[in-house]
């Protein structure tokens, strides 16, 4: 008899747990980017009085007679669709209109280093993004935004027409300066205006050389002096290409956004502050652009961290299909209000039914101790 006791007690387990992911869900009801939990029973451990068993020469089949012990929490799933787009006004909010995720990580020890596994970055949906006083573009938690920088002219540091695109994944960052220049010819950039890296993506022992080379400029010259862009004049394409205007009117391409992209969505795993990991059931991060912009300049593949072709390492830098990034907005949330308020009230009741069956147990419980009064 006290099965039944037991078989509640874990229903009431089970609603509970429904229940906190039901308030977690209502909780970030307006938290941009937030998926919601989506919680599944499952049976619990069931118990044999008979057998199934075949039917015979003289006797027909039985069918199995099984007492369960209640429920079980299953799965709880994230609903990954898209939310909608919610305006905000500002420029460097984005919003990706489809699958895919943003990738940010920390701050590299030099402008040189590059990312060579995503997997260790964040992926999140949620583009609250600004310049900080580094000229680096990070999130609202500081976290730096990851993206394909743009390659300068190897002689003069100008920007290349069309754009050759750097093949690592690096923090995008506002351009470099150029220092005061002896010549007026206008083939150097002149003072202030943005001088753009060479990177070497010469194949020597198997090994890529990504350094990041400026043509020489003098003494004058430093890395960390950076073009005087302000956040609010950014813009953003389609394609993730940022664009930013000095208050001389001089047009920066600072980079282009990576969208890291899994195989299976669910699988991630939950962080704080809206960021996921990749691995595990999820699978392997791999990195495109919207409208493949970063490409070979033939439109052919560029190959992640500038590898070759035939290279062992050699991972494609792909499209990411029909999803676009837009401007001056960002995600909503997922949670459906209306929603969680019915499951809220199913939960519920399943709550006070299991509630009632540990109730009526023990009363029966009492009715058999009393009968040897």
């Amino acid at each position: 008899m006290t099965g039944s006791m037991y078989a509640a007690i874990a229903g009431l387990q089970t609603h509970m747990q429904k229940m906190n992911v039901i308030g977690n869900n209502i909780a970030n009801a307006n938290t941009v980017g937030f998926k919601p939990g989506v919680t599944v029973f499952s049976e619990s451990l069931y118990t044999a009085i008979n057998n199934s068993t075949a039917g015979g020469n003289q006797y027909g089949g039985t069918n199995a007679a099984q007492i369960g012990y209640g429920s079980q929490l299953g799965t709880i799933d994230l609903n990954m669709t898209t939310g909608s787009y919610q305006p905000t006004g500002v420029n460097s909010h984005l919003y990706l209109n489809g699958n895919g995720f943003f990738l940010t990580g920390p701050k590299p020890e030099n402008a040189a280093e590059y990312q060579e596994n995503p997997n260790d970055l964040e992926l999140t949906r949620v583009g609250q993004f600004s310049l900080d006083n580094d000229g680096f573009l990070v999130d609202a938690n500081g976290h730096c935004v990851y993206g394909f920088m743009p390659k300068g002219d190897p002689t003069t540091g100008k920007l290349t027409d069309p754009i050759q695109w750097d093949g690592c994944l690096r923090p995008l960052r506002i351009p470099v300066a150029a220092p005061p220049q002896q010549n007026a010819d206008g083939t150097m950039p002149a003072e202030g205006e943005a001088v753009y890296p060479t990177v070497g993506n010469g194949q020597g022992q198997g090994q890529v050389n990504n350094a990041l080379d400026y043509p020489d400029m003098g003494d004058d010259f430093d890395v960390n002096n950076r073009v005087d862009l302000q956040g609010i004049n950014l813009s953003v394409d389609s394609n993730g290409v940022i664009i930013g205007t000095t208050q001389g009117g001089e047009t920066v391409t600072v980079g282009a956004i990576a969208v890291g992209s899994v195989i299976n969505p669910n699988g991630l795993t939950k962080q704080n502050n809206g960021y996921y990991r990749a691995g595990g059931n999820a699978g392997d991060v791999t990195v495109g652009t919207c409208g493949q912009i970063v490409n070979d300049g033939a439109g052919g593949n560029l190959y992640l961290n500038n590898a070759a072709a035939d290279a062992a390492n050699a991972v494609a830098i792909t499209g990411t299909g029909t999803t676009t990034i837009m401007s001056g907005g960002l995600e909503s949330s997922k949670t459906d209000v209306a929603t969680e308020f019915a499951d809220l009230i199913t939960t519920q009741r399943g709550f006070q039914a299991n509630t009632k069956i540990i109730t009526v147990t023990d009363e029966m419980l009492s009715d058999l101790v009393n009968m040897k009064r």
